[in-house]
């Protein structure tokens, strides 16, 4: 909180002290002349007027003492209190597309970190955000939006849905309730459109740079690409072609590697090739957790190329000052009567 002009606040109070001192200095000179009343000294000892005399002086007191309170807060209402923040208004430009491989060698790392970018959606400003999945084929689970209450909904549902373990479920070694298998099936609804295949991820990697709408507008476009890049099937791209079509639409490549479970060596080795080739970064991590990583990195290196400059935004908070003066007004005018 600040109060932006101080200085008024401070003029007011100085000549209320100011008047406060004339009136002073003045009930002090009239009382050096008091005006006598015959034969009224009897009036001591009268009941009513002695208690008179004591609801007079305290409504005095009162009346003093509101006075006061509402100079001071009037003052303060004068001196504008408001709160600031820094906001930055290019970062509205930024789009954001999440593009998970969803194949049953992913799903431990698919949950943890869809629900980790829900947890960071909380922090968001403006920034639009989509879900791509693919396995064999890709599907659009959201378009880009920055309705953020859809956003964390379906993210947070999409964790708990990909949190299965399909080739356990098919041998007989997980067991999982039909509720489960049908949130999981929904989920991937789309995504196993070709048979006997699994894992296209340079096809995948495609479809999620054909969710970036507005190419005519400049915005900063980065993808999330989450695989572990063991492919089973004919891609129709190779993944080499794809980082090149998303880097000449200007998309920025953020990839996600946490290992393989087959295709050993080779699989990193290509996936870092292509994306580096690319200027892309590549995060080699079992850990969901760097996932806050990268955001950061696209928040910090998009700043710097969209030229943002941080703006500072003021927001008025005057209800308790008016509440106080008011209030202070109306108490005023009811003792003043009540003095009368």
């Amino acid at each position: 909180m600040v109060m932006i002009f101080w200085w008024v606040t401070a003029l007011l109070l100085i000549a209320a002290i100011v008047v406060w001192a004339i009136t002073f200095v003045n009930r002090r000179a009239m009382r050096k002349s008091p005006v006598l009343v015959a034969n009224s000294r009897f009036l001591d000892r009268v009941p009513s007027f002695v208690r008179a005399q004591r609801t007079a002086r305290w409504v005095r007191v009162l009346q003093v003492g509101i006075a006061v309170l509402g100079v001071i807060a009037a003052s303060i209402l004068s001196g504008r209190i408001a709160s600031e923040r820094i906001e930055t208004p290019e970062f509205a430009s930024r789009d954001i597309v999440l593009c998970l491989d969803v194949s049953s060698s992913m799903y431990q790392y698919d949950a943890e970190i869809l629900a980790t970018f829900a947890q960071l959606v909380d922090g968001f400003e403006g920034e639009r955000v989509a879900l791509s999945i693919f396995n064999s084929t890709s599907r659009t689970v959201f378009p880009l939006t920055n309705d953020y209450d859809l956003i964390k909904r379906e993210l947070e549902e999409g964790a708990e849905a990909i949190d299965f373990d399909e080739f356990g479920y098919r041998v007989g070694s997980r067991d999982y309730s039909q509720e489960k298998v049908r949130q999981y099936v929904e989920f991937v609804e789309g995504t196993q459109g070709i048979p006997d295949e699994a894992s296209v991820v340079p096809d995948g990697l495609a479809s999620c740079a054909q969710v970036f709408d507005q190419a005519e507008e400049d915005r900063s476009r980065s993808i999330i690409f989450a695989t572990d890049n063991e492919v089973n099937g004919e891609p129709i791209f190779t993944l080499q072609e794809a980082t090149e079509s998303v880097a000449s639409r200007g998309i920025d490549l953020y990839t996600f590697y946490p290992g393989a479970y087959e295709c050993g060596p080779g699989c990193f080795e290509e996936l870092q090739e292509a994306t580096e080739d690319q200027d892309g970064e590549l995060y080699e991590s079992s850990d969901p957790e760097a996932i806050p990583s990268i955001i950061n990195e696209i928040q910090k290196t998009q700043a710097e190329v969209l030229g943002a400059s941080p703006t500072v935004i003021r927001t008025d908070h005057p209800g308790t000052g008016f509440v106080l003066t008011f209030l202070s007004l109306v108490a005023i005018l009811a003792l003043g009567w009540r003095a009368r």
